[in-house]
């Protein structure tokens, strides 16, 4: 039998690659990057790292560290139109900064809200972080100066060439996958299109200029655009020392449009252009994802789009968490083939959702000037995996736009629980079935229950229990007393639209048909045995024991009204008295979720001595109770 060298070889160390390195390092799969560039590029691209791209990295225990690299939560997020230079300010529109986003975020507990605000941090800061985090996981090897040069799959793997300064290697691999941007070879190899939009390119570059943010006038802000002799647009980056500037093709050099810009306000104006190029502006994806499902394509790759907003960078980071569980419940045995034919069922409609909206964002250039970053919540958090075929299809038509919603495959919507944790820290390491109040009382609810464990059991995929007594998750989950979530915190099943048979509802959200599933039944005597209920043993399991250093909480107590009162909430009190016996029986059915699991571990990023602000226990309460 052939054996490979390694589960998952990607090629690329942008955001997608890096994020997917990371995240199958810490659900225990090794794999390797490789890039050809010598290290991450000090190119102006993106400069805002979106919310949902923050949630996740939040479920890797890393986005306090990236937040903290960016541009500080109170600096202004304004855009300013200038006439000729920065000295005359035209018009100022006026929009609310990260701390401003967070104070309402913590305010705001409907389920409209990320629990994440973005970050505005440059692509090039976030790289040489990301890179570090993957290096620093376990079973994640990093490689720049490292190109893949071809690639063939067959035997049920791949055989890629990859050519160093030295030497040629060949690699075998369980799974290739294709983050290597816009010029994709993995892309190029499988002979994949690529269709859309392609616009006159513009001219960038990246300036270093120490001295100008703190010398702007009228207020500071995060983009200028510059009408009259030398149009333009410049945007303030993370360290508020360089500053992208972007102009037409036809012109005078960049460094003489800065010095017209820039020099009425700024007399010396000492400055330095770091890079200067051209801006490509695509707008295309790609025809398919993938081919037999031994290669996947993910990030600009994929989709080769000048976003704005840092939404192609969001769409690149989700398209990594998305892929990389996938791959881990393939490897791991226990996920079946529906699962990667679901990378591009679910994927590649939000990627063209993405591009709809730039297109849209581009039809309004001439209207006032605003973030490139407005207006981008309903594609960053609306969209639904409507065509999937492992989630379970919902009766009726499902909310317009950007609404809260449990409706399946859409993403589970953030609430802050009554002892002030959000919800969302509790989930994620496996599927995980939320428990409303009330539904201890259903006459069928503990028999479905327990057979819903049991069905998890025969696959050997973890599904953890999840009672959630908290007053907002009554109100924004109404009408649905079982909530199944996958490990991505998107609804894969609600109690409220059907209740199938339990084994079909476990083969349908795990990739398997009911055959394959009757197939491992019987290949190993009527159960996997794959460990335990969380919930049985009352306590928070590895994957919450993150390591909270480099762990955010925006909420560190619970809210005054309730803080005094926990104990008191009839809730919490009855809800955990009637769970005892059924997380028994769960517990007894599933025997042991984490036995033969590789917990998820978190590098350690921080210097001796040094915490990261906000760093506090998240988990201090039982696993089981979510209120």
């Amino acid at each position: 039998m052939d054996t490979s060298d390694i589960p998952v070889l990607i090629a690329g160390g942008g955001p997608a690659g890096l994020t997917l390195a990371i995240t199958l390092g810490q659900l225990g799969v090794e794999c390797e990057v490789v890039d050809a560039r010598p290290a991450p590029s000090r190119v102006p691209r993106a400069e805002r790292c979106g919310s949902r791209a923050m949630e996740i990295f939040r479920q890797l225990g890393i986005s306090g560290r990236l937040r903290a690299a960016g541009l500080p939560g109170e600096a202004s997020l304004d855009v300013v139109t200038c006439a000729g230079s920065l000295a005359r300010q035209l018009e100022r529109h006026r929009y609310p900064s990260v701390s401003d986003m967070l104070a309402t975020m913590l305010d705001v507990n409907d389920g409209t809200m990320p629990l994440e605000p973005p970050a505005i941090i440059s692509q090039y800061t976030l790289e040489p972080i990301l890179r570090e985090v993957a290096e620093a996981t376990a079973g994640v090897t990093v490689r720049f100066g490292a190109e893949l040069i071809d690639y063939a799959a067959a035997g049920g793997g791949v055989t890629a060439m990859v050519h160093t300064s030295s030497r040629l290697r060949t690699i075998r691999a369980d799974y290739l996958v294709g983050c290597d941007g816009a010029d994709s070879t993995v892309r190029r190899v499988l002979g994949i299109e690529v269709r859309g939009e392609i616009r006159p390119p513009e001219r960038q570059a990246l300036i270093y200029c120490p001295d100008l943010y703190e010398r702007l006038p009228g207020g500071r802000a995060i983009e200028y655009h510059i009408v009259g002799e030398h149009p333009c647009t410049l945007i303030v980056q993370d360290d508020t020392q360089h500053f992208a500037l972007h102009a037409p093709m036809s012109g005078p050099p960049l460094a003489t449009v800065f010095e017209a810009v820039a020099g009425a306000v700024a007399q010396p104006l000492g400055y330095k252009v770091v890079h200067e190029g051209e801006w490509p502006q695509h707008l295309l994806l790609a025809d398919r994802y993938g081919n037999d499902g031994r290669v996947f394509l993910a990030g600009d790759a994929a989709h080769p789009a000048s976003t704005p907003g840092g939404l192609g960078l969001s769409t690149a980071v989700a398209d990594a968490a998305d892929l990389a569980w996938k791959l881990a419940a393939i490897i791991g045995g226990w996920g079946g083939p529906a699962l990667l034919s679901s990378y591009e069922a679910e994927r590649r409609p939000v990627a063209a959702q993405a591009i709809t909206a730039s297109l849209a964002s581009l039809a309004r250039a001439a209207d006032p000037p605003e973030p490139s970053a407005a207006g981008l919540t309903e594609v960053e958090f609306g969209y639904r995996y409507t065509g999937s075929p492992v989630i379970s299809a919902s009766r009726g038509t499902p909310p317009a736009g950007f609404q809260p919603t449990t409706w399946p495959g859409a993403r589970l919507p953030h609430i802050w629980l009554d002892d002030g944790n959000p919800l969302h820290d509790l989930l994620g390491g496996g599927y995980t079935l939320l428990r409303m109040p009330g539904a201890a009382a259903d006459r069928d609810s503990p028999w479905f229950v327990r057979e819903l464990a049991a069905a998890f059991g025969r696959v050997g995929a973890r599904l953890d229990l999840l009672e959630v007594t908290s007053a907002a998750a009554q109100a924004v989950y109404a009408g649905h007393r079982l909530i199944l979530v996958r490990p991505d915190l998107h609804v894969a099943w609600r109690s409220g639209d059907s209740q199938p048979d339990p084994l079909d509802l476990a083969a349908l959200v795990t990739g398997h048909s009911l055959d394959e599933l009757r197939k491992l039944t019987a290949a190993y005597g009527g159960s996997r045995q794959p460990g335990h209920v969380a919930g049985q043993q009352r306590v928070a399991d590895e994957r919450h024991r993150v390591d909270e250093r480099v762990r955010d909480d925006h909420r560190g107590r619970p809210p005054p009204a309730q803080e005094q009162h926990r104990e008191d909430d009839p809730h919490h009190r009855i809800t955990r008295e009637a769970a005892e016996p059924l997380v028994e029986v769960v517990g007894a059915a599933q025997r042991g979720a984490d036995r033969d699991r590789v917990p998820r571990a978190h590098a350690e990023f921080s210097q001796p001595g040094q915490q990261v602000p906000g760093d506090e226990d998240l988990f201090e309460q039982p696993v089981l109770q979510g209120g």
